[in-house]
């Protein structure tokens, strides 16, 4: 499969990269590894007149610890991160997500701002042109069904970023410009719900770094992923969680994101996973409710959904027991 025809754009700075994204406001994506935008365009699935390089702009990489945070650039590629020692030591969540992201050789190109920024994904709609040709458009390739759901009124396709939810599970905030303006905001608020149009942004707003909380030493994380194959694969389900230990190794506050349950990182309540304070397993049914409607996971994955809501608080709980884990290893190294 070729790419389409498209107008390249090779600017040297941010300024004039958010120049140009003004200037085209809606006929520009950004380019940034393009391991997600690149298949998109040879599938015919996403036609932009214009792609905006951001190679150059070196500016946009970068980790950076700043007193009791660190500034990682958009542009940081994910080989970069799994290299930091910072990242591994502080930040346990985010070193394994990165190391599970494809494999080795695309981390010199994936960036910490494309995983985060990548569309939502289904089976009916990652596909090539003469695949979706035996079948009506569904609704987010621009039709009026959705072949996952029978009689579906919504587009069911899946966030399967595998950073943001170990991001979330960290406390993470996003650096957003555009020409002239800047603006800090939760990771979680950059997200729709909307499989459609997953994200908030505007088209000439651009992620420029995350900004993620440093913490104290009776603090860990951990991130898990479900899917078919060691490398390569998307997830099919994934869990983030962080956790900050009291006195007599009581757990003082927890936070749980679940990824691959739908067009958004749902966070769960955490409270009812320790009512005194302890950690043993989570119950096979404890999602039940309290998920609700924010978890289709219906049939669009490689995974039935029936299958991947039963696995849910396996993998939760291994997410919860590896952040255990990475406070214990500090405090005894």
């Amino acid at each position: 499969m070729r790419l389409p025809n498209f107008d390249y754009q090779d600017p040297a700075t941010l300024e004039e990269v958010l120049s140009i994204m003004e200037e085209l406001r809606g006929e520009a994506r950004v380019l940034a590894g393009g391991t997600d935008l690149l298949p998109l365009m040879k599938y015919g699935l996403t036609l932009p007149p214009t792609l905006i390089s951001l190679k150059n702009v070196t500016e946009l990489r970068g980790i950076k610890r700043l007193e009791q945070e660190i500034f990682i650039g958009a542009m940081t590629s994910l080989a970069d991160l799994s290299a930091s020692s910072l990242i591994k030591d502080r930040l346990p969540a985010l070193h394994q997500a990165v190391e599970t992201v494809a494999a080795p050789p695309l981390w010199n190109v994936a960036t910490l701002g494309g995983n985060i920024r990548q569309n939502t994904r289904c089976l009916y709609y990652n596909q090539s042109k003469v695949w979706r040709l035996e079948r009506p458009p569904c609704y987010k390739a621009g039709g009026d069904c959705c072949h996952a759901v029978l009689k579906g009124k919504k587009c069911f396709s899946v966030y399967c970023g595998d950073l943001a939810p170990a991001l979330m599970a960290l406390g993470s905030r996003l650096s957003v410009k555009r020409k002239n303006q800047e603006r800090i905001i939760p990771l979680q608020d950059l997200f729709t719900g909307n499989g459609l149009s997953p994200f908030t942004l505007a088209d000439d707003e651009l992620i420029t770094g995350v900004i993620i909380p440093l913490t104290g030493d009776r603090d860990g994380s951990s991130y898990v992923k479900m899917r078919l194959r060691s490398a390569v694969d998307y997830p099919l389900l994934s869990a983030a969680a962080s956790m900050t230990l009291a006195g007599g190794g009581r757990i003082k506050k927890a936070r749980l994101i679940l990824g691959a349950v739908g067009p958004i990182p749902v966070e769960v309540e955490t409270d009812p996973l320790f009512p005194d304070g302890t950690f043993d397993r989570i119950p096979p049914d404890a999602f039940r409710e309290m998920l609700g409607n924010r978890a289709p996971l219906v049939d669009n994955l490689a995974l039935p959904g029936s299958y991947r809501r039963k696995m849910l608080p396996v993998i939760a709980g291994k997410a919860i027991q590896g952040a255990l884990r990475s406070i214990r290893e500090k405090e005894h190294p």
